[in-house]
This record gives structure tokens, C-alpha cells and sequence, in this order.
């Protein structure tokens, strides 16, 4: 009796708890921030701050209320609080292995929400705590031994150039730089027509859908043409727009993005033998490391058509 007058006294603090996050959200769109990890881990969240206090104070409220009538409830065969109380557990117990195991960025208020679900079950009963806890650590054993990168990522022989369309390269090139674009885009078609020409660097197109052809004399076709890999590229690099260059030297990778960068990089670079220093040095990159920059005009949206289709 006396366990439950405590439970239902967390339960009732909590539920008041995240009623105030619930109305800090609907002001400001976001809830009270403890630390950094609060702010990472709601941006990998698709449920806004809004939406995840309002189930939590819902879920305290049920607990509430069952605890309040749990010996109404003892002649029904299903022990409400006891089914409420290791669902919340379970479902803390993945966004914590979450956080730990993938964002690598602990929310505070996440952590404290998780230590008061675990609380409320550690005092429920001995077999409560005994299936709360063998529940949490399987959760937390099961995250630790997963990747969450993107599995074509991990497969054998898989990049950016094994993922083109196809290549165009005229002889002897000296540089490798792969352009990433759509068939819809008429940007991305302005920049096809200027590699029409001879010129010195190594083109890998690499287009982010499936396309049956391309009027590009002297193209090179790739057994590997991945579109889904490409897409995945600019989605790592949270790029959201086309045609994007990678430019790949002994420093590592650059990007362009916009066809007026790109054509400006074309004309200076791949029309010439002679090296050209295109980027200013504080946007040079390393090789393990990917930035997108030179934001310019001449962009088509990954997530919409543009108008004038490729043939």
C-alpha cells in the first residue's frame, strides 16, 4: 500500500513535469533544454518535442489513475499498471540505447524521464523489477551490437564510382570528379553539355534515379549503377538540391553545388593540364571528411520535379 501511495505520487510529478514541457513546446516548438543532448537528439526525433511530452503525459496519466484504481481493478485478469509501466520502460529503454548507441549525445531531460519509469517499476512489485530490468538490459544489449548507418553503406566494392551511370574521359585524364544530378533538372542538363568536349578531368555520372540513356558521346556504362547510392550521398551530406561535384584529390573530397560553381570549376580545371587551387583554404577538407560548399545558382530540389525534363 505503502509502494503505491509512492508510485502514484511519482506518477502524479511526472504527469505535472511534462505538462509544463507539453506547454513550454506549444510556445516556443520546443521543450526546456537541460544540456546540448536534448537539442540532438529531438533533430533525429520525427516526432516534434510537442508531440513526445503529450504521450508522455498521457502515459503518466494512465499510470496515475490505474495505481489510484488498482484495487477496483484487482478482480480483472490483465494487471494494468504492471502492463503500462514495463510498455513505458520499454519504450525509454530504446530511446536511451538509442542515444547512446547511435546519437552518441545523451538528452538530460530523457534521462530523468527513463529514471522515473524505471523507478516506478523497480517499486511495482519483485517479479515487476525483475521483468523491468531483464527488459531494459536486452533493449540496451541488442542496441549496443547494431550499426544505424545506412546498410549499402557497409556492402563490399561499394562508392561513388562503382555507383556511376557510366563514364567520359578523353585520354590520359588527370583529374577524377564525379557529378551528381537529376534528369529533370534543366541546370543539371546545362552542365552535361559542357562535357560534350574533350577536356582533361575523368567525368563519373551519377545520377539519383534510374535513367535509360544519356545523349553524352563517349560514355563509359558501369555494371554497378547504384542512383539509390547517390541519393544516399546527398542525404549523408544534408544536401538537398542538384547537381552537386565531388572532386576527389590527393587532400580528400570537394563539393560544388549549383551550376554556375560547377561550370566556373569546369572551365578553370577541366579544360587545362595545369592544377588550379579553385577553393580558398579554409574550404579545403581532409580525406576521411565530407562538407558541402560553394553554395551557388542554378540549383533543381531533390524532393520536387523540375520543369524542361532531360530527353
Amino acid at each position: 500500500m505503502r509502494n503505491t501511495i509512492i508510485m502514484a505520487a511519482l506518477a502524479l510529478c511526472a504527469s505535472i513535469l511534462t505538462a509544463v514541457q507539453t506547454v513550454i513546446s506549444l510556445i516556443s516548438g520546443a521543450g526546456a533544454c537541460f544540456n546540448d543532448g536534448c537539442q540532438v537528439v529531438e533533430q533525429l526525433s520525427v516526432l516534434s518535442p510537442l508531440v513526445l511530452n503529450l504521450m508522455g503525459l498521457i502515459f503518466f496519466q494512465a499510470v496515475f489513475w490505474s495505481l489510484y484504481f488498482r484495487d477496483r481493478m484487482a478482480a480483472s485478469r490483465v494487471d494494468w499498471p504492471g502492463l503500462l509501466l514495463i510498455c513505458g520502460l520499454s519504450f525509454d529503454a530504446a530511446l536511451m540505447a538509442y542515444q547512446l548507441f547511435a546519437a552518441h549525445a545523451l538528452c538530460a531531460y530523457c534521462v530523468l524521464v527513463f529514471a522515473v519509469v524505471l523507478l516506478l517499476n523497480l517499486l511495482y512489485s519483485r517479479r515487476q523489477m525483475a521483468l523491468g530490468l531483464v527488459t531494459a538490459a536486452g533493449i540496451m544489449v541488442s542496441f549496443s551490437i547494431l550499426t544505424f548507418s545506412p546498410a549499402v553503406a557497409y556492402m563490399p566494392d561499394v562508392s561513388l564510382k562503382n555507383a556511376a551511370y557510366g563514364k567520359k574521359s578523353c585520354s590520359a585524364p588527370s583529374k577524377e570528379v564525379h557529378l551528381i544530378f537529376s534528369a529533370d533538372c534543366p541546370h543539371c542538363r546545362a552542365v552535361l553539355d559542357a562535357l560534350k568536349n574533350c577536356n582533361s578531368c575523368e567525368f563519373y555520372l551519377n545520377p539519383i534515379e534510374d535513367i535509360a540513356a544519356l545523349e553524352l558521346p563517349g560514355i563509359e556504362r558501369s555494371a554497378g549503377f547504384s542512383p539509390q547510392l547517390n541519393r544516399l550521398v546527398l542525404s549523408v551530406l544534408g544536401i538537398d538540391s542538384v547537381p552537386v561535384l565531388v572532386v576527389r584529390s590527393d587532400e580528400g573530397y570537394r563539393f560544388i553545388k549549383g551550376a554556375g560553381g560547377i561550370l566556373d570549376y569546369i572551365n578553370q580545371a577541366c579544360f587545362t593540364q595545369e592544377e588550379i587551387t579553385f577553393f580558398e583554404p579554409s574550404l579545403d577538407i581532409g580525406a576521411e571528411a565530407f562538407s558541402p560548399v560553394s553554395e551557388d545558382d542554378g540549383q533543381c530540389p531533390v524532393a520536387s520535379d523540375c520543369l524542361d525534363p532531360l530527353p
